[in-house]
Parts: structure tokens; C-alpha cells; sequence
């Protein structure tokens, strides 16, 4: 899980609308873990906002890796990043072949 301090929520806004390798390599390395944990929750960022007491953590469930890794393999074939590549289609195999 990545920690994120940002001032404002702008900022955070700007950080998850660009595509970067950072956060797509967050992303894949987030749900690899928990699929390696056997968890049903992905955590992969916590947030904090400058001036607040309170962190916010962003998840995804079980239900939506396959979507969130589609994009990251999207993302690092854009970039020619192949080997990230077959690492993020071979954690979507994975998935695609428990829920048979």
C-alpha cells in the first residue's frame, strides 16, 4: 500500500486522472498481494491530507482486479514495458481461471 500526503483535493484528483508507471505498478503490486494473502480487499493506497487527523484508505474488492489489471496491462503495453506486461496478464489468467 502506497502512502499518499497531499495538500489538497485537487491534487489528489490530478494524481489518479494521469496515467503514470507509479501508480500502475501500485496498483498491480497491490492486488498481487492480496491475491497472495488470499484476501478479498486489495489496499493499495492510504491518504492524507494535510491539515486533517483523518487518513483515507482506497480499495478494491476481488470483484474488480480483473478490470483494474486489464487497465494496467493497457498501461504497460502503451509503454513497452513488456515485462510488466506478461506479469499483469499472467495475474489476470489467474483470476479468470479460480472463478471457473
Amino acid at each position: 500500500m502506497r502512502k499518499l500526503q497531499i495538500e489538497s483535493l485537487e491534487e489528489l484528483e490530478g494524481i489518479f486522472r494521469e496515467k503514470s508507471v507509479d501508480m500502475t505498478n501500485n496498483i498491480r503490486e497491490g492486488i498481487e498481494e492480496a491475491m497472495k494473502a488470499k484476501k478479498k480487499t486489495a489496499l493499495l493506497f492510504e491518504i492524507e491530507l494535510d491539515g486533517m487527523d483523518t487518513t483515507f484508505e482506497i480499495s478494491l474488492t476481488s470483484k474488480e482486479w480483473i478490470v483494474a489489471l486489464e487497465n494496467c496491462l493497457k498501461h504497460y503495453s502503451e509503454w513497452e514495458m513488456g515485462d510488466e506486461a506478461i506479469d499483469t496478464y499472467l495475474l489476470i489468467k489467474e483470476l479468470k481461471e479460480k472463478k471457473l
